[in-house]
């Protein structure tokens, strides 16, 4: 089986070697600039797809080879995920990991600096959830609410934009009191180091999603099919088009 670039196909690009014997001169390159996707319709097969967690430094070949038995179909992976640049977007190995934060940080003592702040989970006297966890907020951000009973309950806005669920409110004096009437207060945040920050980001890019082998045959179909040129002016055939060029237009 071949590779991802065997299915591009061919664009007659204008020559640039300097023994060209004209201007008109054309040579044949592979037309990177062709892309495919999963249709949409194969996107809502829910069937289609199985989640997976990429574990330790796996490389998307790697994970094609265990999958389909080919190391050359990691362009599925990635296409099922919609990568397009592998070192962006998919889990840095240990050794990238570790370099990549000493040169955005540059010591190791700079990976233990507070990044940002984020909310612990909040829950009422009923186990409802008042403030999710993990929001971005300031470091003196404070919830006060009040307990009502359910027939009284309104929303509670607060910084960057979050709405809380209409579980809990605040009364119009400011004032939070538990089940009991006690005033309470929260002060419920905990800072995020840079370190914990990136290492998260790196993590999230872990949870992606692959198409089961029993499908592996109509994605290479559908490739196949959408690779193919349509007839235009630049038209040779299905798999070859003239390029344009600039010598024999004044370009």
């Amino acid at each position: 089986m071949q590779g991802y670039f065997s299915y591009l196909p061919d664009l007659l690009y204008v020559s640039r070697s300097p023994e060209r014997s004209s201007n008109d001169e054309f040579s044949p390159v592979k037309n990177i600039f062709r892309r495919a996707k999963i249709r949409d319709d194969f996107e809502n097969v829910v069937t289609s797809f199985e989640d997976f967690y990429v574990k330790g430094n796996l490389r998307p070949d790697q994970l094609a080879y265990s999958l389909y038995g080919d190391p050359r179909f990691d362009w599925v992976v990635l296409m099922a995920n919609n990568i397009t640049k592998v070192r962006d977007q998919w889990p840095l190995t240990d050794y990238d990991f570790r370099k990549y934060l000493l040169d955005k940080y540059g010591s190791e003592e700079a990976l233990e600096e507070i990044h940002h702040y984020e909310t612990l989970k909040s829950t009422d006297w009923a186990g409802r959830i008042v403030v999710p966890e993990g929001l971005r907020v300031d470091s003196n951000f404070e919830l006060k609410y009040t307990q009502l009973n359910d027939q009284d309950q309104r929303i509670i806005e607060y910084s960057r934009g979050y709405t809380l669920n209409p579980l809990s409110t605040i009364d119009e004096a400011g004032t939070a009191r538990d089940i009991s009437g006690q005033p309470i207060r929260h002060n419920n945040v905990q800072p995020v180091t840079n370190y914990q920050h990136e290492l998260s980001r790196n993590d999230a890019k872990r949870r992606i999603r692959v198409i089961r082998p029993l499908y592996l045959n109509t994605v290479i179909s559908d490739l196949r099919r959408a690779m193919k040129y349509k007839k235009s002016s630049q038209y040779v055939s299905k798999t070859l088009k003239r390029g344009y060029n600039p010598r024999l237009s004044g370009g």
